[in-house]
């Protein structure tokens, strides 16, 4: 029988996140009925007894997490009108895509290739650089190639044709510690391939967007990072940290991916050598990613955003997208806003038009800029340079999403910022543009005392939007690049 497969559904109120007075009392009633998890069996009068999988619920008459399969859910809702029953989709961070060899069929046969060795190591030091994620390229055009990860002795072992004496292009993806670059026709048996170490005093686009930064900045706002975690790391002091994944056996909040801090960093790090935009924040993270390294649930996402509401958050920093609109998110973002805080969320990486959840009206969305050639030559950052440029030598990164939803514009483009274990690393996309925007936001809300201190209800988080929006540099590009343009 078709249908019989289990799925993971959420069940909501008629409307809303948490049922109201207007919500119909028989679908209260079974929402209360699906409060614990368990098997729940719900006898209803002239209708057949149906029993329903209960993982999670985030209120007594709010979201459910159930197991059903296709059929179980049409029953459900058929006897259950009231009733909203919307699948469990997922979402993923916004970093900007990174250049892969094609997949699909071989390139090379196998009997022809030899295991190509490259080293990488740092400028000046000579030290070598683990995690680089090496994409080799023989013939760019094509995508033909091979890619591998360094080890701890900054080596990395390619498939590649024994005939092979020259490497068209060869991206070097850094994941911490140094800088990543493009290398152009680079012969084999070269020597070790140098990449600049990360200088923390370096000036990069969100430097040169919102420097100076002051110890004070940001100080009375909170914002919740809702991400992979954060930390460890002595630069950024986590207020609290909780992880709202349903499922994982690891329920910490530490970063074992390595986003969530970086993000994390660019709002409120604080240390003598590295300062984030606001390091004056009170910082909640909420970890949203499953140590899997899976897509974000939106079970989970909502549960974030709620919980990050009821802890009184101002600021929700959202850097992940790329799902479908969804009833549970898009309820979260609507109830978090009726109790005075704002999701800023970033607008994606595909170069196409503003994702999920970005391009609900209610949440700041921000896409990505940055300042021509704020980065070491050779740096990666130089492909995602677009035309034409705007004022101050900026422009809208290439991976940038766009559209009319666009509310800001962040510096998303080579940004320094923290990594775990005491590490720092460079990253791109509208994920960093997002966290400079919140930054930005939370200095200016820090200054405006009369909204900060407000009642927490829907005029306080309008009064916030336009706060948010209010005195943005105007970069030159129209709004559905840089919406207001730069908050600074």
């Amino acid at each position: 029988m078709a249908g019989k497969e289990a799925k993971r559904f959420i069940i909501l109120p008629t409307r809303g996140f948490v049922a109201s007075e207007t919500t119909g009392h028989a679908t209260q009633n079974t929402l209360i009925e699906l409060q614990h998890a368990g098997m729940v069996t719900l006898r209803h009068a002239a209708v057949p007894a149906q029993n329903v999988k209960v993982l999670a619920s985030l209120h007594e008459n709010g979201p459910k997490l159930v197991e059903m399969n296709e059929v179980q859910a049409f029953t459900l809702r058929k006897n259950n009108p009231g009733l909203r029953i919307v699948p469990e989709v997922f979402y993923q961070i916004a970093r900007a895509p990174h250049f892969e060899v094609a997949s699909g069929k071989k390139a090379f046969p196998t009997a022809n290739l030899t295991r190509l060795k490259l080293t990488v190591a740092l400028k000046k030091s000579g030290a070598p650089v683990p995690d680089v994620h090496v994409v080799a390229f023989t013939n760019f055009a094509k995508r033909i190639g091979a890619e591998g990860n360094t080890n701890a002795k900054g080596q990395v072992s390619l498939a590649l044709p024994a005939t092979t004496r020259k490497l068209e292009k060869v991206y070097l993806y850094a994941e911490h510690t140094a800088w990543p670059i493009i290398v152009e026709n680079l012969q084999v048996g070269a020597g070790p391939i140098e990449l600049p170490a990360i200088d923390l005093a370096f000036a990069d686009s969100r430097v040169k967007a919102c420097a100076p930064f002051s110890a004070g900045d940001g100080r009375g706002v909170k914002v919740g990072i809702l991400d992979t975690g954060c930390g460890p790391h002595g630069a950024i002091a986590v207020a609290k940290g909780v992880s709202t994944v349903f499922g994982d056996s690891d329920q910490d909040f530490t970063d074992t991916i390595g986003h969530g801090t970086h993000v994390a960093g660019v709002i409120a790090a604080h240390s003598p050598a590295f300062t984030g935009t606001v390091p004056g924040v009170t910082l909640n993270v909420y970890r949203v990613f499953p140590r899997s390294g899976e897509g974000a649930s939106n079970f989970d996402i909502g549960n974030a955003i709620d919980q990050a509401a009821a802890d009184g958050c101002d600021l929700l920093n959202l850097s992940l997208g790329g799902g479908p609109r969804d009833a549970v998110i898009d309820d979260a973002i609507k109830a978090a806003r009726a109790k005075g805080s704002i999701c800023v969320i970033a607008a994606g990486n595909d170069a196409g038009p503003v994702a999920q959840p970005g391009a609900h009206p209610l949440a700041v969305c921000v896409s990505a800029m940055g300042y021509k050639g704020a980065w070491p030559k050779g740096a990666v950052q130089d492909d995602d340079v677009t035309a034409p440029a705007g004022k101050f030598k900026t422009y809208i990164a290439g991976f940038s999403n766009t559209g009319p939803e666009v509310d800001l514009t962040g510096s998303g483009c080579g940004i320094i910022s923290t990594y775990p274990n005491e590490r720092f690393a460079i990253m791109d996309g509208t994920s960093m543009a997002c966290p400079c925007a919140t930054g930005a936001i939370a200095r200016r809300l820090a200054k405006a005392p009369a909204v900060l201190n407000a009642a927490r209800d829907a005029t306080r988080a309008d009064q916030i939007a336009k706060l948010a929006l209010a005195e943005a540099k105007d970069l030159g590009f129209p709004p559905s690049k840089q919406g207001a343009g730069l908050r600074t």
